[in-house]
């Protein structure tokens, strides 16, 4: 033996101090080997699965989609929307009125597309943690089914969105089990979680353009109509036209405001017109476009809430000259064909708007103004 080891085998507290480095060393491989096996081991047990194989494949078939979600002690609410022979998705509590497109596309690639990303726990005791016990249960899950016919084909409980909320690749992740099982998954993918019908509607409403707009008439048909217009596109603002005498506006920003208030807007919530009865007298606006389309929205009130009904007719003595009148038959026709049908519950502000009198919209001319 060398005599420096020799020496350092001598030296007894060396000795040991090497003896445990060395032992520390092994014990620091062994560890490492361990770990790299059990992910080798974990890796090879589980792979990314579709939630439900062969679903993207169908999607073309399902014809009934229903969101259950707990409403606490009320019980349950439940969204159900369904595809009429036309291919058009529509809500079922609201009589068919049409669903927002691009959302029931969301929902139909979201389910089809969903992968078991991670399992978690399959003890039913823990499901709380993860948001996923059912809405009947007053669970905060919400339940995404997809039917054809009679025929369930995917039932999934969706719970909540953890801390690490998307993958390495920027996907959306959510704890969800499917419907009638205990084992849950961290998935990989994005669903629409709306709870209610109204969330689900589709937005399009009143759509003429400012630029097409010449007049709006408050209060149309009575002895004090509010008739605010522009003589033409280039006008930017809008006018009162038939003040009284010692009377002036309360400034363009309110004006235009009135004349352009469902530029960009929806609705509330809507029903089937034949469920409300609007007043001989109720309150009438008209919307005239400079081709020559008048839409009448007739007003009345049901619960607290203001609704309107939509009819839509062509004038040529509305229009400007050299208007295209084919372009305002198909704008009457559009317009009838979306709102006919049915009564819009307006937003409060909108509401607030159509129903102001001249009194509130002018005031008593001062010094200032003369």
């Amino acid at each position: 033996m060398p005599a420096s080891f020799q020496s350092l085998w001598e030296n007894r507290p060396l000795r040991n101090l090497a003896v445990l480095a060395l032992a520390t060393v092994i014990a620091v491989i062994a560890a490492a080997i361990a770990v790299v096996t059990d992910r080798s081991s974990v890796e090879a047990r589980f792979a990314p699965h579709p939630l439900f194989a062969g679903l993207d494949t169908q999607l073309d078939q399902v014809d009934r989609i229903v969101y259950t979600s707990s409403k606490g002690m009320g019980g349950v609410s439940r969204v159900v929307m369904l595809r009429n022979p036309d291919g058009v998705w529509g809500a079922e509590e609201r009589g068919g009125y049409p669903v927002d497109p691009d959302l029931v596309k969301k929902a139909l690639l979201g389910l089809g597309d969903m992968e078991a990303y991670e399992p978690r726990t399959a003890n039913p005791d823990w499901h709380r943690n993860l948001g996923l016990l059912p809405p009947e249960d007053i669970g905060s899950a919400v339940r995404v089914e997809f039917f054809r016919g009679d025929e369930r084909m995917a039932g999934l409980l969706v719970g909540k969105v953890p801390e690490r909320a998307v993958d390495v690749q920027g996907e959306g992740l959510i704890y969800v089990r499917r419907d009638g099982e205990d084992q849950s998954w961290l998935a990989r993918g994005r669903l629409p979680l709306l709870k209610t019908v109204a969330e689900w509607l589709d937005p399009a409403f009143v759509d003429i353009p400012r630029e097409d707009l010449a007049r709006v008439t408050l209060w149309g048909g009575t002895d004090n109509p509010v008739v605010i217009e522009r003589a033409s596109k280039d006008e930017s603002d809008f006018s009162i036209v038939n003040i009284p005498a010692g009377r002036v506006t309360r400034g363009a920003p309110v004006v235009n405001g009135v004349a352009t208030a469902f530029i960009g807007k929806s609705f509330d919530d809507v029903a089937p017109a034949d469920t409300l009865d609007l007043p001989e007298n109720a309150p009438t606006v008209f919307f005239d476009t400079f081709d020559g389309m008048r839409l009448t929205m007739s007003m009345g009130g049901q619960g607290g809430a203001l609704w309107a009904k939509f009819v839509a007719q062509v004038d040529p003595e509305l229009a400007a000259e050299g208007a295209d009148a084919d372009a305002a038959a198909a704008r009457a026709a559009r317009l009838n064909a979306r709102l006919g049908a049915w009564v819009y519950k307006l937003p409060q502000d909108i509401g607030g708007q159509f129903t102001q009198t001249m009194d509130l919209l002018t005031r008593e001319a001062g010094p200032a103004d003369l």
